[in-house]
């Protein structure tokens, strides 16, 4: 099928050209097992996987997973979790959210974000979005625990 023979040479071009950049911004990558999708890799000392999808050939799905995880008996810690969540949500690309691990008891927080361009300085700016997030969620976490004590 001369379509499929396309949409698998956009594929890798893309491919190369995220893995490209990753090495001049110098990122370590490792493509995924049995998904030639999936690379991993390391940016100031973060553990990332990006997503390269195959529909649209531009468009990257970024993911730093279990960042952050919280004690689901801490219900005051939850609480100041999910709201600092929703604040970073508000300001940052980044998406952030969580899921709860049944077996550790605790709620395990990863953020998403969609990139559209994978330039050098583009791939720079996209990723250092996650450790903004990370800090808003963190600042906003002690703001309501000082308002806790406070209180």
């Amino acid at each position: 099928n001369k379509e499929k023979k396309e949409m698998e040479i956009k594929k890798k071009n893309t491919r190369e050209l995220f893995i490209d950049t990753l090495t001049k911004i110098g990122c370590q990558y490792q493509l995924g097992e049995d998904d030639d999708t999936r690379i991993f890799f390391d940016y100031q000392g973060e553990s990332f996987f990006a997503n390269i999808d195959a529909e649209t050939f531009y468009v990257y799905h970024i993911w730093d997973t279990h960042w952050c995880q919280v004690e689901l008996s801490n219900i005051g810690e939850m609480s100041r979790l999910r709201k600092a969540i929703n604040r970073s949500n508000f300001s940052t690309g980044v998406t952030t959210e969580y899921s709860i691990d049944d077996d550790t008891k605790t709620t395990i927080v990863y953020s998403k974000l969609v990139i559209w361009s994978i330039s050098k300085p583009a791939l720079r700016d996209e990723l250092n979005e996650f450790f903004r997030a990370h800090h808003i969620i963190e600042v906003e976490m002690q703001k309501l625990r000082e308002q806790k004590r406070d209180a």
